[in-house]
């Protein structure tokens, strides 16, 4: 029973000192936590008051864009009065003019082109050139698909050479001098 008694004895000498241990230790974490409280209160302070400086530049860049865009819309709306009372009339005068003169100019140039008889025959060389061209290739075209014992140099219509004197005849035309459109200019 002695040892039972020094042993319990012993026992509750050494939980004060364990407690008080535990209880310093307690403090130095409570201190540091303290520390770490106030530091992020600090950034969250500081957080708050770059959020709000934030807030009002955007307040006042937002002010200053929209009084911007006011005095942008108000400069335009006059331009279109101004526009409207001042430019328009003058522009349609102009617009009138410049259809008078190129349905004119271009009356003109056909005519003349009407009375050269050279410029009639490089015309008339191209269109018939280009009909015998079309004609020599649907031949060609329905002799190939359609005909498998016929040659196509057996049918009299058939010319080799027209794509060469298609090609020559707009050429022709081409290099044909213009001295009435000439003296239009």
């Amino acid at each position: 029973m002695k040892k039972a008694a020094e042993a319990k004895n012993s026992k509750v000498t050494k939980e004060p000192e364990d407690l008080r241990m535990r209880f310093s230790g307690l403090e130095v974490g409570n201190a540091q936590l303290s520390q770490q409280v106030s530091v992020l209160q600090a950034q969250v302070i500081g957080e708050k008051r770059v959020m709000a400086a934030f807030e009002d530049f955007k307040k006042h860049d937002d002010e200053r864009v929209n009084a911007r865009c006011a005095e942008i819309d108000a400069r335009l709306d006059a331009l279109s009065v101004d526009f409207d009372e001042e430019l328009y009339p003058h522009m349609l005068t102009a617009i009138s003019g410049r259809r008078w003169v190129i349905g004119h100019g271009l009356r003109l140039a056909v005519m003349k082109c009407a009375e050269s008889m050279e410029l009639r025959q490089a015309f008339a060389n191209v269109v018939s050139a280009g009909i015998a061209k079309g004609m020599s290739e649907g031949l060609k075209y329905g002799v190939e698909h359609g005909k498998a014992g016929l040659e196509l140099t057996a049918v009299e219509a058939y010319d080799p050479e027209v794509d060469n004197k298609y090609v020559a005849a707009l050429h022709d035309l081409k290099d044909l001098n213009y001295p009435l459109i000439e003296e239009l200019e």
